[in-house]
C-alpha cells in the first residue's frame, strides 16, 4: 500500500512539473495557453503547500513534545 501512494505522489508531482512547464511554454512562446494547465499548477501548487506544511508541524509537534518530555 504505501509503494502505491508512493509512486502516486510520484506521479502527481511530475505531472505537475510537466503542467509547470506547459504553462511557463504558454506565457513566453507561441505555444497555446490552456486554462486547465494554469488550474492544474495552482491546484498542485496548493497542495504541495498543504503537504509541506503538515509536515512541518508534524516535525516541530515532535520535536515540542520531546523537549518538553526532557525538562519534566
Amino acid at each position: 500500500m504505501y509503494a502505491a501512494l508512493c509512486r502516486l505522489g510520484i506521479g502527481a508531482y511530475l505531472l505537475w512539473l510537466l503542467l509547470t512547464v506547459l504553462l511557463i511554454l504558454g506565457r513566453y512562446t507561441p505555444v497555446p495557453s490552456f486554462q486547465v494547465v494554469h488550474l492544474g499548477v495552482v491546484v498542485g501548487a496548493a497542495v504541495l503547500t498543504l503537504i509541506g506544511a503538515a509536515r512541518l508541524l508534524r516535525k516541530g509537534y515532535g520535536r515540542a513534545t520531546r523537549l518538553l518530555n526532557e525538562r519534566s
